[in-house]
């Protein structure tokens, strides 16, 4: 089918429809072209009844199109090396026929059992909280002097770094009840429910990637506070702050706000210093930090606060 046939049969404007189309990342479909099928026919149908019992509006439309493109776009390149090495391992040529060997419906398959996971536990976490309750810890954890390696590095020497620190970064936020709300580049951004939580996570990283020495070290800013989550994504001062102490934090450590961190000073598994200077950091204004690394032997004898470290 046409987009004129797609229009005709379903309903909905044409320039509805190809705004949905062009928030999913789709390059435009020419008038006369035969690009459509029943299903996609089918889809735009349910979404115009689910548009006209006011289930849901064009903007919410729109928002989960952008969304859904964005992530499936990264999701079916990394398919496609899986997909690519089953065909090589002699896996059928002709895939969707949903038998045992068939990689493509297995994907299928489980995409559907992993969403279906993350939306009962959004649920359950929703329900606990309550719909009022946004105050949580935001941390991100940074690849220190990435761009400085990714010069020299082979590509697959990039691959593996990025590969390793995903997949490290997945690990530890799940074992720590957080959740990673998305990957920037070399950067990953996580929440957690308590400052401590996402503290532990932080330094549960440092610890487990310091041992890879192809992984460079890493930096880190953990605040806690109010947050707007729109989309899957996470927005508000307090996403601004623990970017900003990100750009504080030195290799191998974590800074968090000394308002929200004056109780972890206490913490004897943990080499906690707070720094004597105050920093006036853009879109927050003047802020004093706590700095934590690993308790490690050289740090174990310590008994004061160092008041002269000073992040770089």
């Amino acid at each position: 089918m046409r987009r004129a046939d797609i229009a005709e049969l379903s309903g909905i404007d044409p320039d509805q429809s190809l705004r949905w189309w062009r928030a999913m990342g789709f390059a435009e479909v020419g008038d006369d072209e035969l690009a459509f099928s029943n299903t996609d026919l089918a889809v735009v149908q349910r979404l115009r009844t689910l548009l006209d019992d006011g289930l849901i509006e064009d903007t919410d439309i729109l928002r989960l199109a952008r969304l859904m493109g964005a992530s499936f776009s990264r999701l079916v390149d990394a398919q496609l090396t899986v997909i690519s090495q089953s065909m090589s391992a002699g896996a059928p040529q002709t895939l969707g026929d949903d038998s045992e060997h068939d990689v493509v419906s297995f994907m299928e398959t489980t995409m559907n059992f992993v969403w279906r996971r993350h939306l009962l536990a959004a649920l359950a976490q929703s329900m606990n909280a309550g719909e009022a309750d946004a105050q949580q810890a935001v941390g991100f954890v940074d690849l220190s002097g990435f761009s400085r390696v990714s010069k020299t590095a082979t590509q697959e020497q990039i691959t593996e770094i990025v590969e390793t620190f995903e997949a490290m970064a997945f690990d530890v936020v799940s074992a720590h009840e957080g959740r990673v709300v998305k990957l920037i580049g070399d950067e990953v951004m996580f929440v957690a429910k308590t400052i401590d939580d996402a503290v532990a996570i932080a330094v549960d990283l440092i610890v487990r990637l310091a041992p890879i020495e192809i992984i460079p070290a890493v930096h880190c800013g953990v605040a806690f506070g109010q947050t707007v989550r729109v989309g899957g994504d996470v927005f508000g001062p307090t996403v601004n702050l623990a970017s900003r102490l990100t750009g504080l934090a030195r290799p191998d450590s974590v800074v968090v706000p000394r308002v929200d961190g004056q109780h972890l000073l206490d913490r004897e598994d943990l080499d906690v210093r707070w720094v004597r200077r105050h920093y006036d950091l853009k879109g927050v204004g003047r802020t004093r930090i706590i700095s934590i690394r690993p308790l490690t032997d050289e740090s174990e004898g310590r008994d004061e606060p160092d008041e002269s470290d000073e992040p770089d």
